[in-house]
């Protein structure tokens, strides 16, 4: 089984390397890994995805995972969402009346290839990836390019997306896979609540941890598949 594993930082795509060294042998024979860094943001992540998945043999399965902050108590620290809907949180118009999408403003019709009223949508799986993949909550994503620091901003997001996991390349990872036709996953694991500037408190490491042991699940689920 051919999968690309994909994550913005170098810290992130260790934790799914280490995850792959603890698999027994056997099952490590059954995955043929292409390991890939997107780099920060939609820009560096739409490139270097679309000249991976162009440039090779068709991938069975495309693989996000990263740390991310949260909106809502449902996800606390630590905890790993898979991300159901993703949406470009700062892609519009400031109006006087606030910010505005695309869709919002009327430029795009909501329902334009490859959204779905304004979202973009994770496919399903097969039934046994899908079984595993159960354990860790659906969650609506959305994506920015400038991490959330101020009140106002952090709820202007919260009523026009009603998201569960903030991040700056889901919706990049989505966008491309949909329009190559390659079946994927994006996986989060919450370092911070959105809005939380101080980055002392954010807990990186515990993040880390179970980023691994999520990467870990879903290699082993994948070699059954195989």
């Amino acid at each position: 089984m051919r999968i690309l594993i994909t994550a913005a930082e170098e810290e992130e795509l260790i934790t799914a390397k280490q995850a792959f060294n603890l698999l027994a042998r056997e099952q490590q024979q059954k995955l043929d890994v292409t390991w890939m860094l997107t780099g920060i943001g939609t820009t560096s992540t739409s490139y270097r995805l679309t000249k991976m998945i162009v440039g090779n043999e068709p991938f069975d399965l495309a693989v996000n995972i990263g740390i991310a902050g949260t909106f809502t108590p449902q996800f606390l620290i630590g905890s790993v969402a898979r991300i159901e809907k993703e949406y470009f949180g700062d892609l519009g118009f400031e109006t006087f009346t606030g910010f505005q999408t695309l869709f919002d403003y009327k430029i795009l019709d909501a329902d334009t290839h490859p959204f779905r009223n304004g979202a973009l949508n994770a496919p399903a799986l097969t039934a046994g990836l899908e079984k595993i993949l159960d354990k860790y909550p659906k969650a609506d994503g959305v994506t920015v390019q400038t991490v959330s620091g101020l009140p106002e901003k952090t709820e202007q997001l919260r009523k026009g997306f009603h998201p569960h996991i903030e991040s700056m390349e889901g919706a990049a990872f989505f966008y491309v896979c949909i329009l190559e036709g390659v079946p994927f996953v994006e996986l989060r694991s919450v370092s911070n609540e959105v809005g939380e500037r101080d980055r002392s408190r954010w807990d990186i490491p515990k993040a880390l941890d179970s980023l691994r042991d999520a990467s870990k699940e879903l290699m082993e689920a994948l070699s059954n598949e195989a």
